[in-house]
């Protein structure tokens, strides 16, 4: 702050010592005038006359010397702006050069980058074990590859509806269920004969060496949105196609839900409850007000899950009516989380305990639908101690897998890969307990 001022000071010195200058130069000039003036006082005429007419001559030569001056000084600004206007000839060429330059420096740079990014190829390809051109093959080629796996599964997706749509028209117009559930009734017999009952899915049957025994109890066991739902429709539909009666136990949904997600693996399906193959133990609908939903001519309605004595009680008489004319039916329990959620673990045990047995000696086959993450591991092996084995799920990395523990001898215990639709569940390939 101090050598600002200081400046500042030093700056207003040298305006006022110019200032000064000036003036002093103004008075020097005015005391010459008046000593010459001087110098003619008492001087004759002649001699004073003399002394103007030299003046008058140094003046007309001083006039002069300035016109000489200011016609030099117009030369010299037009040879200036000659030289300005040359140095601005030779000036545009430099800018168009050194415009180019920066082009070709950019335009190395993009190479240079562009190298880099081969040579960064090059040694992915090198440490492959192939060529460049062969490692954008292989890229390209599986791009179309996901491509074309991306379409064909629209294709079958397609396929499938159309397929479900024209046998269902074909069901409906036609009336062929019962004619179906004849024609299939060899099939029934096998069944009976094997003390197996297949589950609808031929490659999980193959799995199954057939199938799942007469009196199972199983839990289908896994997360949320895995295609556990798909598999136990399938399994049901594969019952109704031979005219094996299907038992619906709600907890958690209507039957009209059901429907719906029956209607994609079964057309037709309504068409069977008609036949008197299809009821509901339905616990959810009046504990959550729909009364007016509540008029299903093929549903047992139940006004609280909690009444297990009830649910019992439904169950066994529908169990009863059946076994006088078939040799078996299926059952699904969707879902012992939501009937847990209700009471409690134990007392849940001590109304499956009794409700298990009963199906097994009733050789009827039951799926207990669990879903992960709502129970701890001490009541989900409480539970499996109830059933004779289950079928889990898990995702990994975006892929299902699923395994079989218990229920019968299989081909693999291990984790087999698999997809589904809401009307599929396609198995992968096993061997030795390994996935392909």
């Amino acid at each position: 702050e101090m050598a600002e001022d200081y400046l500042a000071k030093e700056e207003e010195f040298k305006k006022r010592i110019i200032g000064l200058e000036e003036e002093v130069g103004k008075l020097k000039i005015e005391d010459k005038v008046r000593a010459e003036a001087r110098s003619f006082e008492g001087k004759p005429k002649s001699e004073v006359q003399a002394a103007f007419s030299r003046k008058e001559q140094e003046v007309l030569h001083k006039e002069k010397m300035v016109l000489l001056r200011e016609q030099e000084l117009q030369r010299l600004q037009a040879d200036l702006q000659a030289k300005e206007d040359e140095i601005k000839k030779v000036k545009e060429p430099l800018t168009y050069k050194e415009e180019e330059l920066l082009r070709r420096e950019e335009d190395l740079v993009y190479r240079e980058k562009v190298i880099q990014a081969e040579q960064r190829k090059m040694e992915e390809a090198k440490a492959q074990g192939g060529s460049v051109e062969e490692l954008d093959m292989k890229s390209r080629l599986e791009e179309l590859k996901g491509q074309i796996n991306t379409k064909e599964e629209e294709v079958r997706t397609k396929e499938r509806y159309l397929q479900q749509k024209m046998e269902e028209l074909r069901l409906r117009e036609q009336g062929l269920i019962a004619e179906d559930i004849e024609a299939r009734e060899q099939d029934l017999q096998v069944e009976v004969k094997q003390q197996k009952v297949k589950l609808g899915i031929a490659r999980l049957d193959d799995l199954l060496f057939g199938g799942i025994p007469f009196g199972t109890n199983a839990s289908v066991y896994g997360p949320a949105y895995v295609g556990k739902e798909v598999l136990v429709s399938l399994f049901m539909a594969e019952g109704l196609k031979k005219g094996v009666p299907v038992l619906w136990i709600l907890t958690d949904k209507g039957p009209a839900e059901v429907r719906e997600e029956m209607a994609f693996a079964l057309p037709g399906y309504e068409e069977y409850e008609k036949l008197g193959l299809v009821q509901y133990i339905d616990t959810y609908s009046k504990s959550m007000g729909m009364t007016a939903e509540a008029s299903d001519a093929h549903t047992t309605y139940i006004d609280d899950p909690t009444d297990h004595q009830a649910i019992l009680k439904a169950v066994d008489a529908r169990a009863a009516e059946w076994k006088k004319k078939y040799p078996t039916y299926r059952m699904a329990f969707r879902s012992v989380s939501t009937l847990i959620a209700y009471l409690d673990p134990t007392t849940t045990f001590k109304f499956l305990q009794p409700f298990v047995g009963r199906r097994k000696r009733d050789k009827a086959v039951a799926f207990y639908v669990i879903e992960k993450g709502m129970h701890e591991e001490q009541e989900i092996q409480m539970l499996g101690s109830l059933m004779d084995g289950s079928i889990e799920f898990k995702v990994e990395q975006l892929k299902s897998f699923l395994c079989i523990k218990g229920i019968c001898d299989v081909q693999s215990r291990g984790w087999i890969r698999y997809t589904y639709t809401k009307s599929s569940l396609s198995i992968g390939s096993f061997s030795l307990d390994h996935i392909k």
